[in-house]
């Protein structure tokens, strides 16, 4: 039984499922050189239509060798009702390339994106007329590096940066990530840029709780936006399950070393002392839990 079968025999699938490819030869948040971190905004009278076309899609590109690129797709929790996300993760921003010549060029492509797919609206049949008008946004996410370890440690290969999973200190076996979790949490902060180092360090020293305190439940990367908003930082905390999530929530509420990391001093009495909170913007850390797109039996 291979890990997606398993999954699925527990319940909910992992995005892993969307993809035909073995899980130990799929990129995922750990092992990418870069992801993009895509979003939209289903318009409610054509959300099934909608998502029924973006899984076809998502399933096309998975089938389709552009040079080992996963595509996830992930519903919303909590938050906005028919918001969908995708976790696109490649090795190298020239393989993004691959990926417009196949929109443009390739005719089962160009099929799914404009024909008729809501049947119900005369002439609303592309995909845009699915999706709220604005609503799609894309950040380029790059695994943080350089503060826990020397950059020449290790090789990137042919990945554009050294992975995430590096971070970790674990080994793959160990390691929850975008494929293989049940949950994923996508914590956003926008650092000061007087305090950015310092914004950085916190964010490390938390998620280096978040691995020790809670392994094989939780596994956190952390990643900086690229070509978007300058120090903005993105966390991607994998979760086993539920109940995982529910243990996040009560590590950071109950355990000391985590109150106690909520109280040390991470800016220097040169600038002025304080915790990490005077490192970021006030109101700028926001959470979105997301949930992979679960295939109907016939997708």
């Amino acid at each position: 039984m291979d890990q997606r079968t398993a999954r699925r025999a527990a319940g909910l699938s992992p995005a892993s499922a969307q993809s035909p490819v073995p899980a130990d030869k799929l990129l995922h948040s750990g092992n990418s050189g870069f992801t993009i971190a895509r979003s939209a905004q289903l318009k409610y009278e054509h959300r099934d239509e909608g998502r029924k076309l973006f899984a076809d899609v998502i399933a096309y590109m998975n089938q389709s060798d552009l040079n080992g690129a996963s595509f996830y797709f992930y519903e919303e929790a909590f938050g906005k009702k028919d918001r969908v996300h995708w976790l696109i993760h490649w090795k190298t921003p020239n393989d993004y390339a691959i990926s417009l010549h196949m929109v443009d060029h390739d005719e089962k492509m160009i099929d799914l994106l404009e024909s008729d797919r809501v049947v119900t609206d005369a002439s609303a049949g592309v995909w845009g007329r699915a999706v709220v008008e604005g609503s799609v946004q894309e950040r380029i996410l790059v695994p943080q590096h350089g503060l826990v370890h020397e950059e020449d440690d290790h090789d990137a290969g042919d990945l554009w940066v050294e992975p995430a999973k590096l971070q970790t200190g674990r080994p793959d076996s160990e390691l929850l990530h975008s494929a293989n979790s049940l949950l994923t949490l996508h914590r956003v902060g926008q650092a000061t840029h007087e305090f950015r180092k310092e914004a950085r360090l916190y964010a490390f020293a938390w998620q280096n709780e978040v691995n020790r305190k809670l392994p094989g439940r939780a596994t956190s990367f952390l990643y900086e936006e690229t070509f978007g908003v300058m120090d903005r930082l993105h966390w991607l905390v994998h979760l086993k399950d539920f109940d995982a999530y529910q243990e996040l929530l009560e590590l950071e509420r109950t355990d000391k070393d985590f109150r106690a990391l909520g109280e040390r001093q991470f800016i220097g009495d040169s600038k002025g002392g304080g915790n990490w909170g005077r490192s970021y913007v006030p109101g700028s850390i926001e959470d979105t839990l997301l949930i992979p797109h679960q295939l109907d039996p016939g997708e």
